[in-house]
């Protein structure tokens, strides 16, 4: 074998460990970004649920809220007295106070309707967070790919000159 030829298949060998870790790194880098926007997504899916969940709960307490005055306005509307001017004057104030809480009412009924059909609750697995710091360099990974490969050529030649003791039948 020729030096040249040596020199030639040690590149060669170096050039193809090279291009073989620049795909396994690529490859891996790849692989990060799905992580990512898998936990993103997953993210986002949570974080909604929540928000409706919360949405529903202040929802069913304003409901409530607002029947528990309609039954407070109908237990005072229901004294029977005899009628003066301050007895005129309270009705009034009494009356446009249920108007009020009727319209509240309304209010929250109609916000019932607008917000349709209960949320489907789905529990998923939590994904995985995608391993955060160190990003993939592919030009350090190539350089020290083609380290290994030169250094390793370099011990296969070194191997390949050696020559076996060789003995002489006598």
């Amino acid at each position: 074998m020729s030096r040249t030829y040596r020199a030639l298949t040690t590149l060669a060998l170096s050039l193809a460990l090279v291009a073989a870790t620049a795909a396994v790194a690529a490859a891996a880098e790849d692989l990060n970004g799905q992580r990512e926007a898998l936990y993103r997504s997953e993210l986002e899916h949570n974080l909604a649920v929540q928000a409706a969940g919360a949405q529903a709960a202040r929802t069913q307490a304003a409901v409530e809220r607002a029947r528990a005055l309609e039954r407070q306005s109908g237990a005072v509307a229901a004294a029977p007295a005899a009628e003066d001017q301050n007895d005129r004057l309270l009705r009034g104030i009494e009356t446009a106070a249920a108007e009020r809480t009727q319209a509240a009412v309304e209010r929250v009924r109609a916000g019932e309707r607008e917000l349709g059909p209960a949320p489907v609750v789905t529990i998923a697995a939590q994904p995985v967070p995608a391993a955060t710091g160190r990003d993939v360099d592919l030009i350090a990974i190539a350089l020290l790919a083609l380290v290994g490969g030169l250094l390793g050529g370099a011990a296969w030649t070194a191997a390949s000159r050696r020559r076996p003791n060789r003995t002489v039948a006598a």
